[in-house]
């Protein structure tokens, strides 16, 4: 799913805004990113997972997608020699992907942007679970508010965006227990609604991206004023494992 992602595109922007991954990475994984053994669920070209495996040298981690190109290019770019890095394929519908992979196992689990592609979310939130040893944590963060649902996210490959309610009564049918939910990204709402609503565009402005890159530490100031957070393009979410 490289070429062949209609999304493709728009991954390979995201990942040129390095001040805005760095913020990512910084707000929301490395709060709780820890343990032995540690799954990224929807690697694709590895934007996040070399901040991973840079931040967490010691750990055992498995980096996974549906798409068996986008398994190769993270072959080619990680196994280096680091054997404490695996690569594998995990299509969140497919039950024979979890088994393969292994339950009760993981200390931590990673889905930045992955939940909205999955047809039976619901599944995959309790196959997840399962994944978990006890007090393990998923993190999550999918697109929020369904009115900003444009043509963006039909490119993408998004079958919804999550209200905070919608979210919390699926997590509750998995068994997890919230630990922390809060909006993320509150300044490029207005972008995303511009550009994928109002224009119509299904792609990513590569230029609007560079400009946004460059007003992250207004974005960081900004939200930490607000606090967590009023509103956001974004959802996170920290769930954990307890029994």
């Amino acid at each position: 799913m490289s070429s062949d992602y209609s999304g493709h595109e728009n991954l390979e922007n995201v990942s040129k805004m390095c001040g805005f991954n760095r913020l990512m990475y910084e707000e929301i994984l490395l709060p709780v990113l820890k343990g032995d053994y540690i799954l990224e669920v929807g690697s694709g070209i590895g934007t996040f997972s070399e901040k991973i495996i840079r931040g967490q040298p010691h750990s055992h981690i498995i980096l996974t997608d549906v798409s068996l190109s986008y398994i190769k290019q993270l072959e080619e770019r990680f196994y280096n020699n680091n054997y404490n890095i695996s690569i594998c394929k995990l299509d969140l519908n497919c039950k024979a992907d979890y088994d393969k992979i292994g339950y009760e196992k993981f200390d931590c689990i990673i889905a930045l942007n992955v939940l909205e592609h999955v047809k039976n979310d619901e599944f995959a939130l309790q196959q997840l679970y399962k994944m978990l040893k006890k007090e393990g944590i998923l993190v999550l963060l999918v697109p929020a508010h369904k009115f900003l649902y444009n043509a963006i996210d039909k490119n993408v490959g998004h079958f919804r965006r999550y209200t905070k309610e919608e979210l919390k009564s699926k997590v509750k049918k998995s068994q997890f227990t919230i630990d922390s939910m809060f909006y993320f990204n509150m300044l490029e709402i207005i972008g995303w609604n511009i550009n994928g609503s109002l224009a119509k565009n299904p792609k990513i402005n590569p230029t609007a991206s560079k400009i946004f890159d460059k007003i992250i530490p207004l974005l960081m100031h900004g939200e930490r004023i607000i606090g967590k957070r009023i509103t956001g393009l974004s959802i996170v979410c920290y769930l954990k494992k307890q029994s």
